[in-house]
């Protein structure tokens, strides 16, 4: 036997398996994603098999809305328009919230990058939003630093017209000062 002949068995041995398998597979789309069981000899231990999970997961929701960042200069705010994804309608401000951790744009730098907002509720009937607030090491921005971070806070929050008053806390208390440089109003009060 020659080597071309060798090579051309092998070629028609791969081709043959790999056909095997593509047909298998989709015989397996074709039956509804049932594929070919095994047979195995009975043993002592029964055999259990879980039920598939039947419900799907429920899509996420999705709207536009402005986030709020600094320029590179920490002298104003840099206004975009982003696309927030939640499950309830009741995420939608932490969501909106999350989105001013994060920005595509180098000319737009976020000053809530290093901080976790470790509670957001809103009472609907009072149309009252409370944030809780975790500070990391990069948080503690200068005077101009955090005039620009509450304003973003404030911007991000009342766009939302069902927002009239906002409770802010720092680790799970009321303070008065977030960053020690401008008073912290409580609430903070939808501007008319």
């Amino acid at each position: 036997m020659t080597k071309t002949s060798r090579l051309f068995q092998g070629v028609l041995l791969v081709s043959a398996i790999t056909l095997s398998l593509t047909a298998c597979g989709q015989k397996a789309q074709l039956t509804g994603g049932a594929t070919p069981q095994a047979t195995i000899a009975p043993s002592s231990t029964p055999l259990i098999q879980s039920p598939l999970p039947s419900s799907t997961p429920e899509p996420l929701k999705q709207k536009k809305v402005k986030t709020f960042y600094s320029d590179q200069d920490e002298m104003k705010l840099v206004e975009k328009e982003v696309t927030i994804s939640y499950k309830q309608e009741a995420d939608v401000y932490e969501a909106a919230l999350n989105a001013l951790k994060k920005s595509d744009d180098p000319k737009a730098i976020p000053l809530f990058d290093d901080l976790k907002f470790t509670n957001t509720a809103f009472d609907k009937a009072k149309g009252e939003l409370k944030i809780d607030l975790k500070f990391g090491p990069k948080t503690q921005l200068g005077a101009p630093g955090e005039e620009l971070f509450l304003q973003a806070l404030k911007k991000t929050v009342f766009q939302f017209p069902e927002v009239k008053s906002l409770y802010v806390l720092k680790d799970g208390k009321q303070v008065d000062s977030l960053m020690g440089h401008l008073e912290l109003p409580y609430p903070i009060k939808r501007p008319n």
